[in-house]
């Protein structure tokens, strides 16, 4: 039976050891990525961060990612730009425009689609060591930054505002959007819901229970790897990290450490419901079927006289198991 692990958003902390850094170098109007070239990315300094196309699938997605992560040096995404269109193919580009207005994804077929619009003119970008692409004005002022357009995960340092949202992605490999999403609402409440659900309380599957706590309150995760609920005083509302288990689960905080020899370990520091309760997720298995713990994940099953609406993906629901000669009794 087909499982499916439910790792709905992915915090990430990175720690580098002491590395030689680069000056940062800003990248100037009219600068332009094409899928093929050598490289394919803006580097951070260090050169653990890149923007860029990345390969998914049968083709190529624009976002920023860690470089050389892992023993087949694969990538771990941390921002992908416009989720819901499908891969671009080879021979697409990222285009920081001449007059510094937008940055813009070229599709081979000559479509043009938007990435980033400062809001103002902006002369420079830069891909930043805390994973932060950002575009910049004649002032160095910051006009665009990627840390304030989160998709599915929160790096060191980065927000989560008022009724801002994280959405999960479809697997570990497919950054579509996926079925779940997490909402710092007004009322200073963290809550996750399944993605087509009413954004009440009740429909929820996992909370903080800080209802009240203000409407400054944000998501913040800090540089010791501790994810927290504060308010624009500087007060911490409540620490989500404090004293849970580092098991499988939902809402993950990771820790990805790079060695001065570009050696890379992760681990998980943090979740936030614990295997026994993988089961609580609402819509985590589709209409007209029920949720089972099997093994590091879950398996999602058919009531009696019902079938899968796609047998590979059994986690899409059940159907009635009819026939038109059913009908016709």
């Amino acid at each position: 039976m087909a499982t499916k692990t439910f790792i709905i958003i992915l915090f990430i902390y990175m720690f580098s050891t002491s590395r030689a850094q680069t000056p940062q170098s800003n990248i100037t109007t009219g600068s332009t990525l094409y899928t093929n070239s050598s490289p394919n990315f803006w580097p951070s300094p260090s050169g653990h961060f890149a923007f860029g196309f990345y390969p998914t699938g049968n083709g190529f997605k624009a976002g920023i990612w860690l470089i050389g992560s892992g023993p087949a040096n694969d990538i771990i995404d941390v921002w992908t730009a416009r989720r819901t269109d499908p891969v671009v193919s080879s021979g697409a580009a990222l285009q920081f425009s001449v007059d510094g207005s937008r940055v813009l994804l070229r599709n081979s077929n000559g479509e043009v689609q938007l990435i980033a619009e400062p809001t103002r003119t902006a002369v420079a970008a830069a891909m930043l060591d805390s994973g932060n692409f950002v575009l910049c004005d004649s002032s160095s002022q910051t006009v665009w930054a990627s840390f304030d357009h989160p998709t599915d995960t929160l790096l060191v340092s980065q927000k989560l505002a008022k009724d801002s949202e994280l959405y999960s992605s479809m697997s570990l490999t497919n950054q579509s959007i996926g079925n779940f999403k997490l909402l710092m609402q007004s009322d200073g409440n963290l809550n996750a819901f399944p993605l087509r659900s009413i954004q009440d309380g009740k429909y929820g599957y996992w909370s903080s229970y800080t209802s009240g706590a203000g409407h400054n309150v944000t998501l913040n995760l800090d540089q010791y790897g501790i994810l927290y609920l504060g308010n624009s005083t500087g007060f911490i509302v409540k620490n989500l990290t404090d004293g849970r288990p580092s098991v499988n689960g939902t809402t993950l905080l990771y820790q990805h450490q790079i060695g001065t020899s570009g050696s890379f370990s992760s681990k998980i520091l943090w979740v936030a419901i614990v295997d026994e309760d993988r089961c609580v997720v609402k819509g985590a298995c589709g209409l007209n079927s029920y949720c089972s713990l099997n093994g590091t994940g879950i398996a999602c099953f058919c009531p009696p006289g019902f079938i899968y609406i796609d047998p590979e993906k059994p986690q899409e629901g059940c159907k009635l198991n009819s026939t038109i000669e059913d009908c016709l009794e």
